[in-house]
């Protein structure tokens, strides 16, 4: 079963926003509210080949396309030279971060323009709808207390006048930017929601997907600012999942640790594998990944494939051994900028 949903979110309402916004004064009374919402890029999984995790544009350029979890198996090199497990691990990521562009970048536009209505602890934009999209959209954030504030993105089918149609997409905590706790925060993404709001556009998307993050407390004024944590756990439907968690640092190094249970044999027909994988990079791109593979296709013989693999800047393999020669080994461990796991 493939544990990658398909993650085309882009939502035909920005249009609306725009044409509906309005310019916001230096000091509006919805700012607190916006405040609690976190930025696409501002909770972007950094990882090498990242803009915060390689310092070369070209290395950028010329990086291999993002593998699918599966789609270089244990056995099968990447004929380009590059390194296997760097396109694992950056897949998986990019894959997470194309929710976060997609739905946050719609909430984003929608609650930087004037709000619809307000209470004494709320506010309300919306309902905004596309002439070609069959649904509407609502987004709502309420402060629950002094700092603190839940925010929901709802849509319901475009013919409904009915509160009780809406079904929610993104609901998150957020805290204001004179909280101590500003900066942290969790949201989660119904893509069964998004599926039934919009079939045509989701048609394969399930399941759901969880963030957790912690940014600086200057995250408002640089969207880049580090170190920030970000985790995210996919659950699409049926047994597959996968959870990634990013660790930025001030340096620009990093670390990006994947676990899943998915089918790593490239036909996504054979039985479900456990994987981990440990990867750490340098400012300019350049790292090392440790890799434990167990269960499912795995010989019981055999039990648990152990595996490492380094790649230089230029993100080529530099090294690469595993436990059961499922693949020669190649290259030399001295050339690792990590020394071990």
């Amino acid at each position: 079963m493939q544990i990658r949903t398909r993650l085309g979110f882009c939502l035909p309402l920005l249009a609306t926003v725009f044409a509906t916004g309005c310019a916001l004064k230096h000091e509006d009374p919805a700012d607190e509210y916006r405040e609690a919402v976190p930025s696409a890029q501002s909770v972007n999984i950094d990882g090498p080949g990242s803009a915060n995790g390689t310092s070369s544009t070209a290395a950028l350029s010329s990086a291999p396309q993002a593998h699918t979890l599966g789609s270089a198996p244990p056995g099968t090199p990447d004929p380009s030279g590059y390194a296997k497990w760097y396109g694992f691990t950056r897949d998986e990521r990019d894959g997470v971060n194309s929710i976060t562009l997609a739905i946050l970048g719609g909430v984003s536009l929608i609650v930087h323009s004037e709000p619809t209505s307000t209470t004494s602890d709320s506010a309300t934009w919306g309902p905004y709808t596309d002439a070609l999209d069959p649904a509407s959209y609502r987004l709502r954030v309420q402060r629950v207390a002094p700092g603190e504030y839940d925010y929901v993105l709802e849509g319901r089918p475009k013919a409904s006048s009915s509160d009780a149609d809406y079904q929610t997409v993104l609901s998150g905590k957020g805290y204001g930017r004179n909280d101590a706790r500003h900066g942290q925060g969790a949201f989660t993404v119904d893509l069964d929601a998004a599926r039934a709001l919009d079939p045509y556009k989701h048609p394969n998307d399930s399941g759901s997907v969880a963030f957790e993050y912690q940014l600086p407390a200057n995250i408002d004024d640089d969207l880049t600012a580090l170190p920030r944590t970000i985790s995210a756990t996919v659950v699409p439907q049926g047994e597959s999942h996968y959870a990634i968690e990013s660790q930025a640092n001030v340096d620009h190094t990093g670390s990006l640790h994947v676990t899943a249970h998915a089918d790593i044999d490239a036909s996504k027909t054979t039985a479900l594998e456990d994987v981990q994988v440990e990867s750490r990079y340098r400012a300019d791109g350049a790292g090392r990944a440790d890799i434990t593979i167990s269960g499912g296709d795995v010989p019981a013989t055999i039990g648990t494939v152990t595996a490492s693999e380094c790649w230089g800047s230029d993100f080529m393999r530099s090294y690469y051994t595993d436990s059961a020669n499922i693949e020669p080994s190649a290259g030399d461990a001295a050339a690792c900028v990590y020394a071990g796991p």
